[in-house]
């Protein structure tokens, strides 16, 4: 592969829907410090024992969740009301309208959180809160959502979830050789050993039905990002071990992103459109008159142009105007 400006790697997910750009000087230079680690510090307890639960919370779901706020605030849709700067990205994901309309989820996404701002002008009332909500709870319900999510999902996995000691990440292990890796791990539940200490495990009593299952789906989604021709063949070895738990293979059924997403993460975008201040056009500020300021005028377009073609626009606007008198306007330097 030749080095460039930047390394274009494709992501092998369902359809190959999913593109990554990472920076190539960053990216030789991880590798190569990979590389470095991976004759000494790799094994496989560590890779065994990588998890993204951290206290109960699924780190790759939050940080899939965070990576779809970042790309939904770029759609052309609704980008106009983002002025504050986003945070920088190693990866610039370029994702398939095949896959998913994410225009579409980004003008819910604003109108969801445009419902929730309670400001004088009254902007909330010109989206139906009613039909939004039941828009986007039918979106987040569709099997479309569960496969984005599955594809952000094992986009994030592989960087966030790590060994916080030695900062060893799956990547690593992928990078290595991810083949070889998926064999250790096949090799080592295959163990006595591994299945003697699971069962001791459960019959302490600190270790649920629910923990395994939780615990083996992260197995199989390591081997699917390791080496995917395996993950069939360990959740059958997986299924013959009578003396431990059902296994319920969430690979193609879990929802990765979990529910609709968190509107006070845009709160503050939207009540600064909002609270914006614009003057009609060819109108200056130093004029000693009193002015007729308008707030709000990028949402009031977005909403009777993005909105009214979903048809959640109640047909009502807002009472934005203000007077600005010359004295307010005035400072003493």
């Amino acid at each position: 592969m030749s080095v460039c400006e930047s390394l274009t790697i494709a992501v092998d997910i369902t359809a190959r829907h999913i593109m990554c750009k990472i920076n190539s000087k960053d990216d030789a230079s991880s590798k190569n410090n990979n590389r470095k680690m991976s004759s000494k510090s790799l094994n496989i307890d560590t890779l065994m024992e990588l998890s993204p639960y951290v206290d109960g919370t699924d780190i790759a779901t939050e940080a899939a969740r965070s990576l779809l706020v970042e790309f939904l605030k770029s759609r052309k849709s609704v980008q106009d009301l983002f002025h504050t700067k986003t945070r920088s990205l190693k990866q610039e994901v370029k994702i398939d309208a095949y896959l998913f309309d994410f225009d579409y989820l980004a003008r819910l996404y604003v109108c969801q959180t445009i419902t929730q701002v309670s400001d004088p002008c009254k902007f909330y009332t010109m989206v139906d809160k009613k039909k939004v909500e039941e828009k986007i709870h039918e979106l987040c319900d569709g099997l479309r959502w569960k496969k984005m999510g599955f594809a952000l999902y094992t986009l994030v996995f592989p960087d966030v979830v790590k060994d916080y000691k030695t900062s060893i990440s799956l990547r690593t292990f992928m990078e290595d050789n991810g083949e070889l890796w998926a064999s250790r791990i096949f090799s080592e539940v295959k163990s006595e050993q591994w299945l003697n200490r699971m069962l001791r495990r459960i019959i302490k009593g600190n270790y649920t039905e629910s923990d395994y299952n939780r615990d083996m789906n992260v197995i199989l989604l390591k081997l699917h990002l390791l080496d995917p021709k395996t993950v069939m063949p360990m959740y059958e070895l997986l299924m013959r071990l009578k003396a431990l738990p059902g296994l319920n293979l969430e690979l193609a059924t879990r929802n990765y992103l979990g529910g609709p997403l968190d509107c006070s993460l845009i709160l503050p975008d939207i009540e600064a459109a909002i609270h914006k201040e614009s003057l009609p056009v060819n109108v200056s500020r130093l004029s000693l008159n009193e002015l007729d300021l308008y707030l709000g005028v990028e949402i009031i377009e977005f909403v009777t142009n993005e909105v009214k073609e979903l048809g959640l626009w109640t047909g009502k606007t807002p009472q934005n105007k203000r007077v600005s008198k010359f004295k307010d306007r005035c400072a003493i330097m």
